[in-house]
């Protein structure tokens, strides 16, 4: 399949294909980054930083295994709840941007 998009495959890039997520990681990074001509460029590009930090913050009421918390707050359900409603911010801020 690498070969019909002409690009290395697993096989080529380390051993075992285990060099093939840098190797995508960096051609992210590198392509040319696409926006919209009319877009507010600083809320474009904190819309999806915003969505993601807030899911990483959600995660730290929830556990790892018995007893290992990063927070143990007595009411982490609703902290859970509450944080990851802040979640559909980042959506209306990307559909706004693009205006």
């Amino acid at each position: 399949m690498a070969f019909v998009q002409r690009r290395k495959g697993p096989d080529v890039v380390g051993s075992f294909g285990l060099l093939q997520p840098l190797a995508d990681g960096l051609k992210l990074i590198l392509k040319e980054p696409i926006s919209p001509s009319s877009a507010s460029f600083s809320l474009f590009r904190m819309a999806p930083v915003a969505t993601f930090m807030l899911s990483l913050v959600a995660r730290a009421v929830v556990p790892f295994d018995y007893g290992m918390v990063l927070s143990d707050p007595n009411i982490g359900l609703l902290y859970l709840f509450a944080i990851s409603s802040l979640g559909v911010y980042g959506i209306i801020i990307a559909g706004r941007s693009s205006n």
